[in-house]
């Protein structure tokens, strides 16, 4: 008869650390070696949605207890052992309860010190960074707490909050406040930051700056008849007042001007020419002022030329001169237009429509003959507008040439 048995099933199976993938499991003898020395343990896993119990190690362990390696994060687990001697195996022991493969989870860190970035009579507005540390759990809120300058208990402002930026209200207007802002994890809140910089409850004071890049200084290119729309955001406390300025036009009437606390807007429909040119926006209020000048250029044909005159009057011929127009529409002039009409007619002639120069040479008109001249600019987007002299001319041969102010 063999005088040795199996022993008993050790005993107090527990999990005594665990990461995402690995947990330590550690157990006690058993109460009964069966009259034979314990020659190993054997470790068996099960998942919680498993049926299948799996061995952990494959040789026997002589320690009392055993690193389980591979372990799915997310996943629980729990572990059953079983004692070895020269009988055989011992029954299973209990299960130990289950555990989940995770990181360990600690409270976070607090986070570092809140700034301020707003306040009125009666609110402060302070903002912070998310925590350096978050315990190994996501940070899912945040607590502020404040109190006034020289006093001791600290009152909360919102217990959780999942954004960064708080607005203290209710605050007595001119008194100095500070505050500080916990972490919140899953394990619980964080120690409490740095507390903020003294600040009183008052009305701001911020000179007004637009909030810009450097693309909006470019011009901007509109079709002659379509719609464009300048914006431009703002910043100033108090809110700022807001003018749109435009030389020799009331941009009130020419165009539809939309203005909020941060934002303003002019939309002008049916571009011209006219519309071509710099768009002035100003700011104001007690802290200061702040200006801006956006460019638009519209792809429209010529304005009329400028400055159109007569002159080296003879009695057949003369010369008429021009400037560039002020405003050569969507492209540089490359060329004019220059027409002639006699005082007793109503039509005009046309006498040169290919005139690259600022000049045009006439010849062969009538002696005493009265002349009205009329100039037009032409760019790559069409024919512009004409200019006229706004006096006749009489082809007489004298230095100083004679007008005729009535025709």
């Amino acid at each position: 008869m063999d005088p040795f048995t199996i022993p008993s099933a050790p005993t107090d199976v527990e999990v005594t650390s665990a990461t995402s993938e690995v947990m330590t499991i550690c157990w006690k003898r058993p109460t009964s070696d069966g009259g034979s020395r314990i020659s190993g343990y054997i470790i068996e896993k099960r998942e919680k949605q498993g049926v299948r119990w799996v061995r952990v190690n494959k040789k026997p362990v002589y320690d009392l207890r055993v690193k389980a390696p591979g372990l799915h994060e997310g996943c629980e687990y729990e572990f059953r052992v079983f004692a070895e001697n020269v009988a055989g195996l011992s029954e299973p022991s209990l299960p130990c309860q289950l555990t989940m493969a995770e990181d360990p989870k600690f409270l976070p860190s607090p986070p570092t010190k809140p700034n301020i970035i707003d306040s009125s009579r009666t609110s402060i507005t302070l903002s912070w960074n998310k925590p350096l540390f978050d315990g190994g759990s996501a940070v899912t809120g945040y607590k502020v707490e404040f109190r006034k300058s020289g006093e001791e208990d600290w009152t909360v402002g919102v217990h959780n909050t999942d954004t960064t930026e708080f607005t203290a209200t209710g605050l007595t207007s001119g008194t100095e406040y500070v505050f500080n802002v916990s972490s919140i994890n899953k394990i619980g809140i964080s120690e409490p930051s740095p507390e903020t910089d003294p600040e009183v409850a008052m009305e701001r004071e911020e000179e007004p700056r637009f909030d810009v890049g450097t693309d909006i200084r470019k011009p901007l290119i509109v079709k002659v008849g379509g719609t464009f729309t300048l914006t431009v955001p703002f910043t100033g406390k108090p809110v700022p007042s807001v003018t749109w300025d435009k030389a020799d036009i009331d941009l009130r009437i020419r165009g539809m001007i939309n203005t909020s606390s941060s934002i303003s807007s002019i939309t002008v429909e049916r571009a011209t020419r006219d519309d071509s040119g710099k768009y002035i926006v100003r700011l104001q209020n007690v802290a200061g002022s702040a200006s801006l000048t956006l460019n638009v250029r519209v792809l429209d044909s010529p304005g009329p030329p400028s400055n159109v005159a007569v002159k080296d009057v003879t009695n057949n011929s003369a010369t008429v001169t021009w400037d560039i127009p002020e405003n050569e529409g969507g492209a540089p002039v490359n060329n004019y237009l220059v027409d002639i009409r006699d005082i007793s007619r109503k039509g005009w002639t046309r006498l040169t429509d290919k005139c690259r120069r600022l000049f045009y040479k006439l010849s062969d008109l009538e002696e005493g003959g009265i002349y009205f001249f009329r100039v037009t600019a032409e760019n790559e987007y069409g024919i512009g507008v004409p200019a006229e002299t706004k006096e006749g001319t009489k082809m007489i041969d004298t230095t100083d040439w004679e007008t005729n102010p009535g025709a």
